[in-house]
């Protein structure tokens, strides 16, 4: 059985005419990776398709077809196909990916049970974090802090390492795309369900944890920032026993998503969310 999956990056929004070719490439490839993976299903094959904005010349894509051919290499990926076109202004980069079923099993996110716990893996928050450093001239932290967190933006890593533990141990996953509570709140309608969560129990990186002693506002980039391409599921008790995975809170009946120990620096009621 063979399942499928596209994803598709704009300049200007997923990344910058600035940024170098070879990770815009590598981020292409990851992001939809991340998103087959969070199914428990491995990747096999896909079809790329490059609409050349008006920023591109020849160095640039052979810049990038190196980065896409190290990644496809490294994911074990088959290119098959795809289309080229060209724009007036943005490039617009689509990867269109297949993979096959591990075990006939398919982990949707409509699939969550009452009294499941809700697990993350890796840690959250850091590529939005990251696009912030990208963003602002001057950020008051060390380099090492900030290049790693411009790192996890520029370069995610989808956690091809769990795919099987997905596929044996999740009742509902998602990667972390769109944020942490934006995918959440994903899994929540699609399984008619709420969930509790605790802001503490929420895996973050010590380049975050830096970052948000400088500037503690950015701690609402933890629940809603985008671009993690870490994985969000939810299993039986005891999952977190997986060094990657952490535990932050557990799934309900009722129709909201209630987060604990986060404090009013942000407007806490957007996020006690009835749906």
């Amino acid at each position: 059985n063979k399942i499928y999956s596209t994803d598709t990056i704009c300049e200007n929004i997923h990344f910058f005419s600035k940024d170098r070719p070879y990770h815009i490439a590598q981020k292409l490839i990851r992001v939809n990776v991340s998103d087959i993976i969070s199914k428990g299903v491995k990747p096999k094959y896909c079809l790329f398709n490059f609409s050349v904005g008006k920023n591109i010349d020849q160095k640039w894509i052979s810049n990038f077809m190196k980065g896409l051919k190290s990644d496809i290499n490294l994911f074990k990926l088959n290119l098959i196909g795809g289309d080229t076109t060209k724009t007036s202004s943005e490039t617009i980069l689509s990867l269109t990916i297949f993979g096959s079923l591990v075990n006939n099993r398919f982990i949707r996110r409509s699939s969550a049970k009452s009294g499941d716990y809700i697990y993350v893996s890796g840690t959250i928050g850091d590529s939005a974090l990251g696009l912030f450093c990208r963003k602002k001239r001057k950020i008051n932290i060390l380099k090492k802090h900030k290049d790693y967190l411009l790192n996890r933006y520029l370069k995610p890593n989808p956690r091809i390492d769990l795919v099987n533990y997905i596929n044996n141990n999740a009742s509902a996953s998602t990667d972390i795309s769109d944020g942490l509570y934006s995918d959440l709140l994903n899994i929540c309608r699609t399984s008619k369900l709420g969930a509790d969560i605790n802001f503490n129990k929420i895996p973050i990186s010590n380049s975050a944890k830096v970052i948000l002693s400088k500037y503690p506002k950015l701690k609402e980039l933890i629940i809603n920032g985008g671009d993690d391409y870490e994985l969000l599921f939810t299993g039986k008790k005891g999952l977190d026993s997986n060094k990657n995975i952490t535990e932050i809170g557990k799934m309900k009946k009722g129709r909201n998503i209630n987060i604990t120990d986060f404090d009013d620096i942000t407007n806490l009621d957007g996020y006690k969310h009835k749906f």
